[in-house]
């Protein structure tokens, strides 16, 4: 039987398909930022591969490319896909690798998802190899108009999903809550960067020219993207 967030993710997965005839585009801008952020490396896991799109962009960068999803769809996507993919529910399971195993962990809009963030930190500190880094993103909380709902009496909604409760987020985090919680789990901080889909309009040009990137980065990005890198442990080898 499945539980109760895995049958949510089945719903989410099976209308996704229903609804896009090519579930890949969906992400197009979070994919973009992240792949802008990754090197080449042995080993690179993306956690909540979804149907392997950002796996299958960065295919050439590594030996082995792997991905897991709490989705038995979105696994059997990426698979389709030439991901090695398997199906873990990461609120009750450990992510199904070894210590040390992967130069790069990748979580696109993943840590919202899930019950505990800071347990999600830790098994990805636990699985990066010695200098490896990670790239999360997470939708942005302080984007203005979510802001100004907010004041106007309603919380905004993060997710396009139309299936469950805005989509299944759990968690909502700004800029400096990302870096907080990756520096209190033992990871510097080497980037953040919003991710904004509307930078052609007029008025969006006219807002960043007269404020600032800053602003534009807190204020009107869509998500927040962070890349941050494996601290040691005091006494271990770095």
């Amino acid at each position: 039987m499945k539980s109760a967030e895995e049958e949510l993710y089945h719903q989410i997965w099976r209308e996704k398909i229903l609804r896009e005839p090519d579930v890949s585009a969906d992400g197009e801008s979070r994919t973009r930022a992240a792949v802008s952020m990754i090197g080449k490396g042995a080993r690179f896991l993306d956690i909540g591969c979804g149907e392997g799109t950002l796996a299958t962009h960065v295919r050439g960068l590594f030996a082995e490319v792997h991905g897991i999803d709490i989705s038995e769809e979105a696994v059997q996507l990426a698979i389709n896909n030439g991901v090695r993919a398997l199906r873990a529910n990461l609120n009750v399971d450990p992510i199904p690798f070894p210590e040390n195993h992967f130069d790069v962990v990748t979580a696109l809009d993943v840590i919202e998802h899930v019950f505990d963030p800071i347990r999600l930190i830790r098994e990805i500190h636990r699985v990066l190899t010695p200098g490896g880094y990670t790239v999360i993103s997470t939708p942005n909380i302080r984007k203005i108009q979510r802001v100004l709902t907010l004041v106007r009496g309603r919380f905004p909604r993060t997710s396009y999903d139309p299936v469950g409760y805005d989509g299944g987020h759990l968690h909502y985090f700004t800029s400096q809550d990302m870096r907080a919680l990756l520096e209190q789990e033992r990871f510097k901080v080497t980037l953040i960067d919003g991710i904004c889909s509307d930078r052609r309009t007029r008025k969006y040009r006219l807002a960043v020219g007269i404020l600032g990137k800053r602003f534009e980065k807190e204020f009107l990005s869509n998500a927040i993207v962070v890349k941050a890198n494996k601290i040691e442990r005091r006494g271990t080898k770095a």
